[in-house]
């Protein structure tokens, strides 16, 4: 039985490898011929050009073509979720297993439970939820000496660092391009910039950093307000207000208000949008409470976990989880990072991967599993 597990797991990381292999071998093979294209070009029409490096864009997609083929394979109720974006369901019932597993005092199954939720967060980008998950799962096999599986969670935590390189890379590229879009408006470009900016307030959306994007659409407000744009000043304006309101800043969404009533706001709009700047924050506080509640379950989690009582530890951190779902993503991703510190944060998480791959290697190479040696190594060559 435990043969065929190993010659599975050896083909499954068999095909993660190839795929990983033919699109890293695609996109280098596009980007070395775009250079030499444009190397030509630049030769004979401008000799005297400096050399520009890929695009954040062919980066992005890079990243995503490595991530995407170096996938796990999920069980099949959960993989058939995930497929449907059902990643609430997925988790309850990873959620509902992890119980089971706990009851039975069945480590190695709770384990393999925590490294699917590992997955599932890394999909939905709540990559914080995402490490817990999978140092618990290194932790528990690491207990169990299952060395083949400790391995695959190292190559779990390097595809985490994937993720976090993306999003700090985006985060960096959207604030330069913000950047950029208010120097072109500050030398009359706004309509060369405009959709740009409404491009960066969908990149920020994605991102959770509903701040930035609120940002974003200020800049939009303004330079409509500044063209006698009536109608799309309003439009960006309210969108700013309702970021504002419903990530808690109640102060900026008045500021706000104040501005656009000094540019004319109607007393009914006015109104309206008074009232809607008390529903939005009264929907930021029931998120806050559920917050809080689950930071109290999860305490609750830790502390029973402590002293051995994995049942009822387990059951609250499903109620944890539960109270989380009810909250919107503007209150829980309210406090994002400085680009900064993303870009910090993303450099130590490059440490990490590095260090895991490496054990990643030593442990597939004690036990002859020479595809897992090799995709360590190739993913270990997309750090950086």
């Amino acid at each position: 039985m435990d043969r065929q597990r190993r010659i599975t797991r050896q083909s499954r990381v068999g095909n993660k490898l190839k795929s990983c292999c033919i699109i890293v071998f695609g996109i280098g093979s596009l980007y070395l011929a775009q250079q030499f294209v444009l190397s030509k070009s630049d030769l004979i029409q401008r000799p005297a050009q400096p050399i520009v490096s890929a695009s954040p864009s062919s980066i992005f997609a890079q990243i995503d073509a490595v991530i995407a083929a170096t996938r796990p394979s999920l069980s099949p109720v959960i993989e058939s979720y995930s497929a449907a974006g059902e990643f609430t369901r997925a988790k309850d019932e990873l959620l509902n297993r992890a119980i089971d597993a706990a009851a039975a005092m069945d480590n190695k199954a709770l384990a393999f439970n925590l490294g699917e939720l590992g997955e599932l967060a890394l999909q939905q980008g709540e990559l914080g939820m995402a490490e817990v998950y999978l140092s618990e799962a290194l932790e528990l096999y690491e207990d169990l000496g299952d060395d083949v599986s400790v391995a695959d969670i190292h190559v779990q935590v390097g595809r985490l660092h994937l993720y976090t390189r993306q999003r700090a890379r985006q985060t960096s590229d959207a604030y330069d391009q913000l950047l950029i879009s208010r120097w072109m408006i500050s030398n009359g470009q706004f309509q060369q910039a405009e959709g740009q900016l409404k491009q960066i307030v969908q990149t920020n959306l994605k991102l959770h950093r509903y701040g930035a994007a609120a940002s974003a659409y200020e800049t939009l407000f303004s330079s409509y307000t500044a063209n006698s744009n009536t109608v799309e000043a309003e439009t960006a304006g309210k969108e700013a207000i309702k970021l504002h309101a419903t990530s808690g800043n109640l102060s900026a969404a008045n500021r706000l208000l104040h501005k656009m009533q000094a540019n004319g706001l109607s007393r009914i709009d006015s109104e309206e949008i008074t009232q809607q700047i008390d529903s939005y924050y009264q929907e930021y506080e029931v998120s806050v409470h559920a917050i809080g509640q689950a930071r109290d379950y999860a305490q609750l989690y830790s502390h029973l976990s402590s002293r051995g009582d994995a049942l009822q530890a387990w059951r609250f951190r499903k109620k944890a989880e539960k109270s989380l779902s009810n909250v919107s993503s503007r209150a829980r991703y309210r406090r994002q990072p400085d680009v900064l510190v993303e870009l910090y944060r993303s450099n130590v998480s490059m440490t990490d991967a590095i260090q895991s791959l490496k054990k990643a290697d030593v442990l597939y190479s004690r036990y002859g599993i020479a595809e897992g040696v090799e995709l360590s190594r190739r993913l270990r060559e997309q750090i950086f």
